[in-house]
């Protein structure tokens, strides 16, 4: 996992990019949100039934961490640690 965007100047806290390719490969990703990073999960490239799979442990553990798991797009997920407020914003029509 090496596709880091730092919050240069404002926090020490990153936003990991992640691209699994196998359910072996969550528990990575769970231990990163441990260390305070936000992880951007991509689920586009996975088989439909491993996707589904991926995507219910992510939410699972998040929740576990009192974290929080927000769908940003089409198997496209940001996981956020407990350290950060996500504000959910409506476009306005």
């Amino acid at each position: 996992m090496d596709n880091l965007l730092s919050f240069q100047g404002v926090s020490p806290h990153k936003i990991r990019v992640y691209h699994p390719k196998s359910f072996e490969d969550a528990e990575e990703a769970i231990n990163t949100m441990r260390t305070d990073d936000m992880l951007l999960v991509n689920l586009v490239a996975v088989k439909p039934t491993l996707a589904q799979r991926l995507a219910d442990y992510f939410a699972g553990s998040t929740f576990a961490l009192s974290g929080e798991y927000i769908e940003i797009g089409k198997k496209v997920f940001l996981l956020a640690p407990p350290s950060f407020s996500v504000k959910r914003m409506m476009a306005s029509a």
